[in-house]
């Protein structure tokens, strides 16, 4: 199963170059799990013009769609463009779709919720609640952003102890949003291996 995997945006001020990159991770959490990385490039999308994408999409079938983290929203809009479109295309597509951290915030702001500012979630470990059994375990954070509320036709699965909203699905489709990265984790998780199980199948 090819899984289609965005990329983040780095900027290297010495070569002025900007670089797509991915945390290898995520390729090796990807790839433990049994599926095919397949790797967006940002630049197949300019401006407005979304042929070209389209036409890369067409080309290379994939079967899932992972919005990966990194940067936040508005840093790079030919990032913030890529994964809006992708996003889209994915749901008229009837394709599974995992957004982790930024990936779930721009789910988020797709179907109408904001960001708001949080503290104590960047490089730290806290509990979270997950909603559907009461059943609490403990999950990195790195992310400066929370969304405010839940976004229309979903749900919150798992919130932090703090209150923030730490996970999200939608109603109908196989939508899903995490906060956590199981890519970081010392030793992949038997949870959130099981979890993008279900999601892709």
């Amino acid at each position: 199963m090819k899984i289609a995997i965005t990329q983040r945006i780095d900027f290297i001020e010495n070569r002025n170059e900007f670089r797509d990159s991915i945390d290898q991770a995520l390729i090796k959490l990807i790839i433990s799990i049994g599926y095919s990385p397949l790797l967006i490039p940002n630049s197949l999308i300019q401006d407005v013009d979304t042929d070209i994408l389209e036409k890369w999409l067409i080309e290379h079938k994939p079967e899932g769609i992972l919005i990966s983290g990194g940067n936040d929203i508005g840093q790079y809009p030919l990032r913030d463009n890529t994964e809006e479109y992708l996003y889209h295309w994915a749901v008229k597509m009837n394709l599974p779709v995992l957004g982790i951290c930024r990936g779930m915030q721009i789910i988020g702001l797709i179907h109408g919720s904001i960001l708001k500012k949080v503290n104590g979630h960047v490089s730290a470990r806290h509990t979270v609640l997950n909603l559907s059994n009461n059943k609490e375990s403990t999950k990195n954070s790195y992310h400066s952003f929370s969304l405010s509320d839940c976004p229309k036709d979903f749900q919150v699965t798992y919130i932090s102890n703090d209150g923030e909203i730490e996970a999200i699905k939608h109603n109908k489709k196989s939508i899903f949003g995490i906060m956590w990265h199981p890519e970081r984790e010392n030793i992949f998780l038997k949870e959130d291996i099981n979890f993008i199980k279900s999601i892709y199948g």
